[in-house]
């Protein structure tokens, strides 16, 4: 294992001055950013890993640990606000002795973020919505912290996933069950594999049912988008007996449109959505929406949980955990 000594030895430099910038405070120390570069630099170059046992038995672990959530600017303001929810409950039940720091990055662009000085900085991480570029990125980096994948799968890192084949299976059942036969979806452009799934799931099971070919409709993920959506999908005939959102966003506008074009919910289309948004939007909407609940609140404090683990066991090992999915019925598509 390489210690501090050998990164001191290999630059020249104190081991003192070495542990200051590893730490992350080389700029609070007025070190000058080649001395800093260098350090970091021959880490990466050595295989330098933070050992935090070894730190517990010198008592130099603080009494608090930071954990940085990479969260990527593209997803929508909500779904970090649900985020964050299950992330505060979690440490209020828990008392986890842990800070969190919040560094945004612009999708594809994780490695402009993701720096060895950023990993020096915290504990341990917390990656959401990587996209596949940047999945690529991560199955290169050599991590020195623990990493936990929010909604990713891969065999490097832990990984806290949701279910995407019964988040396309449940709507299809579902219409099947109401004797529906002119399906059709209204989706973003897939960021990720899940996506893929969850409609290629939703396609196949209303064509195992007998259905017509479901009618896909692209849009933005927003109401404007999903407005827009919608008024295409209205200048069909016939028009569709039954609609899957792939966002709570594109189900906000779809609904308005709708009800601009006369068309009644569910009377004349039976709506449901994936559901991403405040449970409160799906509640108030008019009607409200049916959705296919995402559990992230429950995701983000089992990704909490698990990086909190490998943090204090120097744990590193891949491993995954997978939530189930559930229907809620409300007046867009009452059972």
């Amino acid at each position: 294992m390489v210690t501090l000594k050998d990164i001191a030895q290999e630059t020249g430099l104190s081991a003192s001055t070495v542990s200051i910038v590893l730490k992350g405070n080389g700029n609070a120390r007025k070190i000058s950013q080649d001395t800093q570069e260098k350090v970091l630099s021959t880490a990466k170059r050595l295989g330098y890993k933070p050992n935090i046992q070894a730190r517990i038995l010198r008592g130099g672990v603080p009494t608090r640990y930071t954990i940085t959530l990479f969260w990527a600017s593209d997803i929508r303001i909500h779904m970090l606000s649900r985020f964050l929810n299950g992330l505060q409950n979690a440490l209020m039940v828990n008392h986890y002795p842990c800070d969190l720091q919040i560094k945004p990055y612009d999708n594809h662009h994780l490695c402009d973020v993701l720096t060895q000085e950023a990993m020096l900085s915290c504990n341990g991480m917390i990656i959401c919505n990587p996209s596949e570029q940047d999945m690529a990125f991560l199955e290169q980096l050599d991590c020195l912290v623990p990493v936990v994948l929010y909604n990713r799968y891969s065999e490097k890192y832990f990984t806290v996933n949701m279910d995407d084949e019964t988040i396309g299976r449940l709507p299809a059942e579902v219409f099947v069950r109401h004797g529906k036969t002119r399906p059709a979806i209204l989706k973003a452009p897939a960021t990720f594999h899940g996506m893929e799934i969850r409609t290629s799931v939703f396609e196949s099971r209303t064509q195992a049912a007998r259905m017509e070919p479901p009618i896909s409709v692209l849009a933005t993920d927003s109401m404007d988008g999903g407005y827009a959506a919608a008024l295409r999908l209205c200048s069909i005939n016939p028009l569709p007996d039954c609609l899957l959102c792939m966002s709570d966003n594109i189900a906000l506008g779809a609904l308005k449109a709708f009800h601009q074009k006369g068309v009644r919910i569910p009377e004349d289309l039976e709506l449901i959505s994936v559901g991403n948004g405040s449970p409160e939007q799906q509640a108030y909407a008019i009607p409200s929406l049916s959705v296919v609940n995402l559990p992230m609140e429950d995701m983000a404090a089992a990704c909490l949980k698990s990086v909190y683990e490998k943090i204090t066991n120097s744990d590193s090992a891949p491993g995954s955990m997978e939530f189930p999915i559930h229907y809620i019925a409300r007046e867009s598509c009452p059972e």
